[in-house]
This record gives structure tokens, C-alpha cells and sequence, in this order.
């Protein structure tokens, strides 16, 4: 009877260390500031497969990520165009502090989509995307004029999604109550695109060829566009561009691939100037208020602000002025992965001043040049 007695705690004592085991499966995520400015909203990438791969309990259909507190955050997973499948959330961190979020299977919470992209196939296939806070669109290769790499901006007042309303109307040059287009482009680059740059001028490139959405919310949209050949300085070039949008931002990255038999390949990150009021020139980042140009009355309508960030690991950047853009100029070698950020703003859609926006840019190039460090436990 005591032996019996003996083999039952000791089962019952080995049940409860593999129940204590069998639990231990959340995944801590290790998310450190080391930067001097406080980071709220940032999107934290994880290797959804590595993840899955050490704790098969956890789908994409039942993950889901908690903060400290023990709160369910958005998180989304997507499958990139090269098959890598991420899982994607966004974080709050002081400056100089960690901030720790757990990952486990769970029952995942209804979100909010904060971001949203499609092809425009009844507006001559315009590719339209917005987040939250701002809103635009590229031209696509029905439309004969303009003629660019460059993108529209759409102002927005509101944090609800506005692009499907706007083109059901059929009036976005008007404010409906939520924003308007009232942004020229033309034959320029718009609202900021990385184009080639050749005997001092800025080559505009054209209108995508072809598109294809990589996600779409609800913490990011990703659309990967191919273009047609196009010649510089005698030579044909290729590119590939892809736009990632998140949540919570004024800025949108554009990735860049240009093939072409060159070693080093000079180009502009560029946007056009209209009636500026307000220009800062920073490190690897440029910030402009100029006043509405596609209006009737610019007055009424507001100031509208850009901004251009260049990824901070790129050398020799100069800001300048060229065929009316504001541009910093730099070189890139082909095949390789160019990122660049464009922002936009809108003086009736929270941004108070041009100062204030000149020190949102600021900030955001300074957070690209000091990343969160992510550690998975």
C-alpha cells in the first residue's frame, strides 16, 4: 500500500511538471528602444514560420499577441510575394526602455482595418491606398497623361477609410466632410517618388504596368508594381517598386529595384514644389508646407505638407532643388533593394503648423536611422 502510495504522488507530482511544461509555450517578444525618442505604433515584424516551426500549436488562425498587461493587440499575417509569411503588430515604447509582448494561441479579437489598397479599374486603373491618416494613388498605364512615377496625395480629416466613397461620388476634388484631392501632379513627381537622375536632370519614368497586392490589412497593405523599360542616358532601364503602407503613419516606404548594365546608378528622391510657405533640409530627410495647388481657393483649403526620408544607410546624400522638386541626390546600385519613405500631411487634418511638421519628418527620419531591437524568447 505504501509503495502504491509512493508510485501515485509520484505520477500525480510528474503530471503536474508536464502540465507545468505543456503550458510554458507563449513566445516573448523582446522589444527594445535604445533611441532617444519615444515610439508609439511601430510595427514589429516576426518570422511567422520560425515561429510556428518550435510551437505548432500556434495557426494563423489562432495567434494572437498580448501586452504586458495581458491585452490582445491587432496582429496580422501575410505571406510575401517570396513566400516568407510574417506575423506583423505594432508597439508602444519609451525612450531607452523595453517593451516585452507575448505570442500563443489564442482566439483572435475582431480589428479594425486601418489600412486598405485596390486597383481602380472604373477610374483608369488608378491603384488607390490610404491608412488612418492619409490617403493617395499611382497612375496606371490606361491613363495618357500624366506620365510618372509620381503619385497624387489625397488629403484626409478623418480616421475612417474614404478611398471606395470618394470614387463612388466621383467628386474627391470637392471636401465631402472628410478631405479632398486638391494636390496637382502633372508631368512631375508628385508626391514623391526615387527616380533616375541623368546630365542634371530628373527622368520621370511611367505609369505602372502591371500590380500585384501582396496583403491588405488591417495593420498594413503592400502592393508590388512592375514597370515598363525606359531609357536613361541612352541606356534601358527596369524597375520594380513596392509600396508598404502600416497604420498610425504619415509616411509610406517605397522599395526600389533598378536594373540596368550600370555599376552605380544616380538618382533623386523628389517631390514637386508648388507655392511653398515652409522648407527644412535635414540629414537624409527633406520637410515642405506649400499651399493647396489643385484648388479654386487655396485658402479655404488648406496647407498641404510633404516629406522625404532616405534610408539612412545610404552615403553622399545632397539635398537640392531641381526642375522645381525638392530632392536629395545619392547613387544606387542596381538589383539591390533601394528604401525611401514619402509623407504627406494636411493642415485640416492634423497637422497644426509647418514647424510642427518639419519636426514630425525630423523625428521619423531619426527613428529609421535608430530601429527597434526585436528579440524572440
Amino acid at each position: 500500500m505504501v509503495m502504491k502510495r509512493i508510485l501515485e504522488i509520484a505520477a500525480a507530482v510528474l503530471a503536474a511538471a508536464l502540465a507545468v511544461s505543456c503550458g510554458q509555450k507563449d513566445i516573448r517578444v523582446s522589444v527594445e528602444n535604445a533611441s532617444e525618442l519615444d515610439r508609439t505604433a511601430e510595427t514589429v515584424e516576426l518570422d511567422f514560420g520560425s515561429l510556428v516551426a518550435s510551437h505548432p500549436e500556434i495557426t494563423a488562425e489562432n495567434v494572437v499577441v498580448t501586452d504586458a498587461s495581458g491585452a490582445q493587440v491587432p496582429s496580422q499575417i501575410y505571406t510575401e510575394d517570396y513566400g516568407m509569411v510574417r506575423l506583423i503588430f505594432q508597439a508602444d515604447v519609451p525612450a531607452g526602455k523595453t517593451a516585452v509582448y507575448t505570442v500563443k494561441a489564442g482566439e483572435r479579437e475582431a480589428y479594425d482595418t486601418l489600412v486598405f489598397s485596390r486597383y481602380v479599374p472604373e477610374r483608369l486603373d488608378d491603384y488607390a491606398y490610404e491608412n488612418n491618416r492619409i490617403a493617395g494613388r499611382v497612375y496606371g498605364p490606361a491613363l495618357e497623361f500624366p506620365r510618372t512615377l509620381g503619385p497624387d496625395i489625397w488629403t484626409k480629416s478623418v480616421e475612417t477609410l474614404v478611398v471606395d466613397k470618394r470614387f463612388e461620388l466621383n467628386d474627391y476634388h470637392h471636401d465631402h466632410g472628410d478631405g479632398m484631392d486638391c494636390y496637382k501632379v502633372d508631368n512631375t513627381l508628385g508626391g514623391g517618388a526615387l527616380a533616375p537622375f541623368a546630365d542634371g536632370k530628373i527622368v520621370l519614368g511611367d505609369n505602372y504596368e502591371t500590380y500585384n497586392r501582396i496583403c491588405n490589412g488591417p495593420i498594413r497593405t503592400k502592393v508590388l508594381f512592375t514597370y515598363k523599360p525606359f531609357e536613361v542616358d541612352g541606356v534601358q532601364v527596369t524597375l520594380k517598386r513596392e509600396l508598404t503602407i502600416d497604420a498610425n503613419t504619415n509616411f509610406i516606404k517605397i522599395s526600389n529595384w533598378f536594373d540596368t548594365p550600370a555599376d552605380e546608378f544616380p538618382v533623386v528622391l523628389g517631390a514637386v514644389m508648388h507655392d511653398v510657405i515652409d522648407r527644412v533640409d535635414g540629414d537624409h530627410y527633406i520637410a515642405f508646407t506649400e499651399k493647396a495647388s489643385d484648388s479654386a481657393d487655396p485658402e479655404a483649403d488648406g496647407n498641404i505638407s510633404v516629406g522625404l526620408v532616405v534610408d539612412a544607410a545610404e552615403e553622399n546624400v545632397e539635398t537640392d532643388t531641381v526642375n522645381g522638386h525638392a530632392v536629395l541626390k545619392y547613387t544606387v546600385t542596381p538589383g539591390k533593394r533601394a528604401d525611401v519613405w514619402t509623407g504627406s500631411g494636411w493642415s485640416k487634418g492634423g497637422i497644426e503648423s509647418p514647424e510642427a511638421w518639419a519636426g514630425i519628418v525630423k523625428d521619423f527620419a531619426y527613428a529609421q536611422a535608430n530601429p527597434l531591437k526585436v528579440t524572440v524568447k
